[in-house]
């Protein structure tokens, strides 16, 4: 085989990895779309809060890591980089669980709101 002709296979490899890849990317706009419209639908829904607020926390999450993974192509790279990112988001969530505790409606003093 020639080396023009070896050339032309690895293009074509690279080509058709390329256009499964944009062909993921796709797919995976779709779902993120999909995912959004639902959580749209779910705030106008008759749920406790509790029901709507963990649902809603669940799909952030699963939001989260598809665009973290594929978007940003932690996928391709460095495990390390993708536990930085779940180091981060674990942080966040318990900040978020910490000021949700520390704010809470009963820990109020009402005096100051009349």
């Amino acid at each position: 085989m020639s080396a023009h002709a070896a050339s032309l296979v690895a293009d074509r490899a690279l080509l058709a990895e390329e256009t499964r890849r944009y062909h993921h990317f796709i797919t995976l706009a779709l779902w993120l779309a999909v995912i959004t419209g639902v959580e749209i639908v779910a705030i106008f829904l008759p749920l406790a809060p509790w029901v709507l607020l963990l649902g809603l926390g669940i799909l952030s999450v699963v939001k989260f890591f598809a665009v973290v993974l594929w978007f940003m192509h932690l996928i391709y790279d460095a495990r390390l980089l993708l536990w930085l990112f779940v180091a981060g988001l674990v942080l966040a969530c318990a900040t978020f669980t910490a000021l949700v505790a520390l704010f809470s409606f009963d820990r109020i003093d009402t005096l100051w709101f009349g």
